[in-house]
């Protein structure tokens, strides 16, 4: 009896303890067939501390991908405004003098009414927000940057905007002769030519060049510069003297004086007179003439591109400058504009900082990229002054004057507009906003690779092979049912059946 009790008992437990753990086992695949896991814990798991190490790794990259993406939409819309003010800009220098002069029902030639909406463009181009930040903005990204079109240029009863800006610089420009700020007298038969005084304003003596016999120039020089003009005896007809003027602008421009047997001061010609103090004053009549024409022309236009200068050049910090008056027709300074009295057209961040840097983001480990954008930069100044000034020009008395005034602003207009090279384009800054798209586009693409390795090996460690387990769980369960039937037949084990 206790032979039979202890050799069944051994049998049976045996089974027992066998079906016990191929039961535990086909638990086992099943959860892993459920789970697609290998084991529920990472306790179970073999290199499990590379194995979450790539998954922090893959965490962290998605983090950065998700910057990538969030910043490349910002990114994009740069791009694309900086692609469409270039458009304007180009558009607009390509018709620039190919009218000639023509005056539409408005007063204002085609090209002015053209310059004035590209300025429109301009200024909500660079209002434009991106989920209520505005990119064009610095730091200041809650802060529409640039103020509408009418306060910019005509102020808002308060503040002066451009146009008064512009028409006190003129003043000052002019002078109260309308000769530029030059005092031009003349005593028997010497001529003198002088700026009225050490300042910013009006026309600057640069130079003379003469071919006039029996003529002695003598200067410019001096501070203020004056120049000397000597009649010693009569000069031939056809024989010419050149002076050269700086324009506020620092462009220059010349007057010519020509002798002649007839006066023709609008030309610039003078009478050879019967005495040489005779021939003095002809050349004094002659060269008022001329300077009256070219203060109504190229001083004009000069003017009103360093009245732009002064009102829109306000990167780094600076403050708009306005002529210091009234009165301002013999103004000697500029002052700076403050709040109370000028209109401040860019309302975003304006420190000594680089743009780039106002808006930032690290887009892989050690790798940061930098898209801040100013409105007030010269990129876009350099275009909106030039908008500024054709549009703003007045042009409307249809005169030979006129024409000689809007002739003069396009060509001062024309070239910057057209601009495509230099630190100061709108290409240039698309190229840089283009490089951080690109650096970011590149980190995404390396993190995407890197992320497929990663996970490769993490799905290694923790997924299973469905096939293997598949095999298991039918070897398992032949091997299950196997056992069931030896239990079955040592159950019903009887000692008669035993012998």
């Amino acid at each position: 009896m206790d032979i039979k009790n202890y050799s069944y008992t051994g049998l049976n437990g045996s089974l027992a303890n066998r079906l016990s753990a191929q039961r535990a086992q086909m638990s086992d695949l099943t959860q892993q067939e459920v789970s697609q896991l290998k084991a529920p814990t990472y306790k179970g798991i073999e290199n499990r501390s590379l194995t979450l190490a790539f998954q922090a790794k893959i965490a962290q990259n998605e983090s950065y991908q998700s910057t990538i993406t969030t910043i490349n939409t910002r990114l994009s819309v740069l791009g694309n405004s900086l692609d469409a003010m270039s458009t304007v800009s180009q558009d607009l220098s390509g018709v620039l003098g190919t009218n000639g002069y023509q005056l539409t029902s408005s007063g204002q030639t085609s090209e002015q009414i053209v310059a004035k909406n590209a300025l429109e463009t301009y200024i909500s181009t660079l209002n434009t927000d991106v989920d209520g930040q505005f990119v064009f903005a610095g730091k200041a990204s809650d802060v529409s940057p640039v103020v509408d079109l009418t306060t910019m240029l005509e102020g808002n009863g308060v503040q002066a905007g451009y146009k008064t800006v512009a028409a006190q610089r003129l003043q000052a420009d002019l002078g109260s002769d309308g000769l530029g700020r030059l005092d031009l007298t003349s005593s028997g038969s010497d001529v003198t030519l002088a700026e009225d005084g050490s300042h910013v304003f009006g026309m600057k003596l640069t130079g003379v060049t003469s071919t006039l016999s029996n003529v002695t120039t003598t200067g410019p020089s001096g501070t203020p510069a004056s120049l000397s003009i000597d009649v010693t005896g009569q000069p031939t007809a056809g024989e010419a003297m050149d002076i050269e003027l700086t324009l506020p602008d620092g462009t220059t421009t010349k007057v010519t004086l020509t002798a002649g047997t007839e006066a023709d001061t609008a030309n610039g010609t003078f009478a050879i007179g019967a005495t040489t103090d005779e021939t003095a004053a002809n050349i004094q009549a002659a060269l008022q003439a001329q300077l009256e024409t070219t203060a109504k022309t190229d001083l004009t236009a000069a003017s009103a591109e360093a009245a732009a200068n002064n009102f829109f050049d306000t990167a780094g910090g600076a403050a708009p400058m306005r002529v210091d008056g009234p009165p301002y027709d013999t103004a000697t300074e500029l002052v700076a504009g403050t709040e109370a009295d000028t209109v401040m057209w860019y309302r975003g961040t304006n420190d000594a900082e680089t743009p780039r840097a106002d808006a930032h983001a690290e887009v892989e480990d050690g790798l940061t990229v930098n898209y801040g954008v100013r409105a007030n930069e010269g990129a876009f100044t350099s275009q909106i002054k030039q908008l500024a000034v054709l549009s703003t020009i007045d042009v409307s008395g249809g005169t030979d004057t006129d024409q000689a005034l809007f002739a003069s602003v396009v060509e001062r207009t024309k070239g910057p507009l057209e601009a495509t090279t230099g630190s100061d384009s709108l290409q240039s800054v698309a190229a840089e906003i283009a490089g951080a798209q690109s650096t970011a586009k590149s980190a995404n693409t390396r993190m995407t690779v890197a992320n497929n390795t990663y996970q490769a090996a993490v799905d290694g460690a923790l997924g299973i092979d469905e096939t293997e387990v598949a095999v298991k769980m039918t070897t398992l369960q032949t091997q299950i049912e196997a056992s069931y039937k030896a239990s079955a037949i040592l159950y019903k084990l009887t000692l008669t059946n035993y012998l």
